[in-house]
């Protein structure tokens, strides 16, 4: 079977626009978040950045389905999604740990210690909820987390690796009847997670709710549009 019919969207199209929306809405509901502001609360009424992120979700899956068929090999797929990726992240991990240094309530001493190394290196690894917080950093604010909002670029990079064994599988078993199928076990994981969430109070189902097989549900809509 092949599902190769490497379709081409126009340079001039409205992903872009798409992009700033739903950072924009990010970005204000992060701050009002972060700071508490009263002055920023009215706009959680008409934004929201759980909404924003399960859009972008959809997008990936629309661009990266439609960048692995137009791309020759797998080598060249990976590079383009890393070069696509990596080094924007690696700048933004980077320049948060040294400037942190200005900002943190420690010492320049204890700043730069063993705990900036565990962040520095969790963080490069796209493992940001094992270390998401640098020395002295944010410690007085409602949520310490430098940076928090990264977790969506793990799941994205889980995605670009995914695609290609997805694909594989669209050749032996069909197309729809593989989109259906991660759609429908995505969408039972939620459901699941859920139920045992609102049953047991406990935080870490919502956790467990952000990885994934949680976001896959919005990752194959994307794919199944494209």
């Amino acid at each position: 079977m092949n599902i190769n019919h490497n379709v081409i969207v126009p340079s001039q199209n409205n992903f872009d626009l798409l992009r700033l929306l739903f950072a924009t809405a990010v970005f204000f509901v992060h701050a009002y978040v972060l700071s508490g502001s009263s002055i920023l609360q009215p706009l959680t009424v008409f934004l929201s950045s759980e909404v924003a992120v399960k859009s972008f979700f959809v997008v990936s899956g629309f661009l990266i389905f439609m960048s692995y068929e137009n791309t020759n090999n797998l080598s060249r797929y990976l590079s383009k999604r890393l070069r696509r990726i990596y080094p924007a992240y690696f700048t933004v991990v980077m320049l948060c740990a040294i400037l942190g240094v200005f900002f943190t309530l420690v010492s320049f001493e204890n700043y730069f210690s063993v705990a900036w190394l565990n962040y520095l290196t969790a963080n490069l690894l796209f493992l940001n909820f094992l270390h998401p917080d640098l020395p002295g950093l944010f410690s007085t604010n409602q949520m310490s987390a430098v940076n928090g909002a990264l977790w969506t670029l793990k799941i994205e990079v889980m995605f670009y690796l995914s695609v290609p064994f997805f694909v594989w599988m669209m050749h032996r078993l069909g197309r729809w009847q593989v989109l259906l199928g991660l759609y429908v076990v995505s969408l039972c994981y939620r459901v699941g997670i859920e139920m045992w969430g609102a049953a047991s109070g406990s935080p870490i189902y919502q956790e467990l709710l952000r990885q994934l097989p949680g976001q896959l549900v919005y990752f194959i809509a994307g794919a199944s549009l494209y």
